[in-house]
């Protein structure tokens, strides 16, 4: 039921936002609405063998300050044992205010909700927020801070995230096309003993380049270090099983079919990681299909 309220109100503000549009205001909604599923596969895993998630997103802009976010992911995990598999939902939204109530700032905040199978974090909530001075098409910086609440369970289990993010445009190296590139560092703190991992501090770096020359672009980014119970995506990416990240590669391109507002991506992703409990070193590949489709 909640899934079904969730897509609906989605739909609804895709639609109300084509309606306004077409009164001709001066400030008007702008709707985006994205489709893709991901097929995933884990190499010399002891506990997985494959999964798969369907993702339906979309936003809502008015006029320059204001953009509402929201999410549904439905995802699938087949274990080597059957009787483990893992069926979960994750639903999270999001409002951004832009260059409105501080100069040259975003103040974005957002919920993040998971029904799942797995004990430890099913009914789990992730508040999270950002902000992020910019200068636009030069730079910008921030900072992102996330709370995790995995509370059914009689051991609770907290998680703080803390993200600093660098970006800037490179521009007279590649004239023709937009060249971006931006910086992340991690900081994670899990205040409770999981598995054979003890309460512990976790740091990772990401680096991400994004070349744009349309209808094409082409994204790459890679990271290291240690991650666990990880948020990304600005809140609306949650690894909530209690796996040890130590590092990621990952490949996206996008071709736009500008006269449509219409762009289709292929994304493909390698991340090595190690369940708690098992000594052993796993490859999780995502191969991600997509289309998303703009309403002006």
């Amino acid at each position: 039921m909640r899934k079904c309220i969730i897509l609906s109100l989605m739909l609804v503000l895709l639609l109300y936002g084509n309606k306004v549009r077409a009164q001709g205001q001066k400030n008007h909604w702008i709707g985006n609405l994205v489709l893709y599923g991901t097929f995933i596969n884990f190499s010399d895993s002891s506990l997985k063998n494959d999964g798969r998630s369907s993702t339906i997103y979309g936003n809502l802009s008015y006029g320059k300050h204001h953009l509402i976010e929201g999410i549904f992911t439905q995802t699938y995990i087949n274990y080597k044992n059957p009787y483990n598999n893992l069926n979960q939902s994750d639903f999270a939204i999001a409002y951004t205010n832009i260059d409105q109530l501080i100069k040259n700032c975003s103040l974005r905040i957002g919920f993040h909700y998971i029904d799942s199978d797995d004990p430890w974090t099913d009914e789990g909530k992730i508040l999270f927020g950002k902000i992020t001075y910019f200068i636009p098409y030069k730079w910008n910086a921030g900072i992102e801070a996330d709370y995790s609440i995995y509370d059914k369970t009689s051991t609770d289990i907290n998680v703080f995230q803390l993200i600093s993010h660098f970006g800037f445009f490179i521009k007279n190296i590649i004239p023709k096309g937009i060249l971006y590139t931006e910086s992340k560092l991690y900081y994670i703190h899990k205040d409770e003993t999981t598995g054979d991992l003890s309460r512990d501090n976790f740091l990772s770096f990401e680096q991400l380049i994004t070349y744009t020359l349309l209808p094409w672009d082409i994204r790459l980014s890679g990271w290291g270090g240690k991650q666990i119970y990880a948020v990304k995506n600005s809140g609306f990416l949650v690894y909530n099983l209690a796996d040890k990240y130590k590092a990621g590669i990952t490949f996206e391109m996008g071709y736009t079919f500008i006269r449509y507002h219409l762009r289709a991506f292929l994304d493909v992703s390698n991340e090595w990681l190690k369940h708690v409990g098992f000594n052993d070193n796993v490859k999780q590949t995502c191969v991600t299909i997509g289309i998303s489709k703009s309403f002006y």
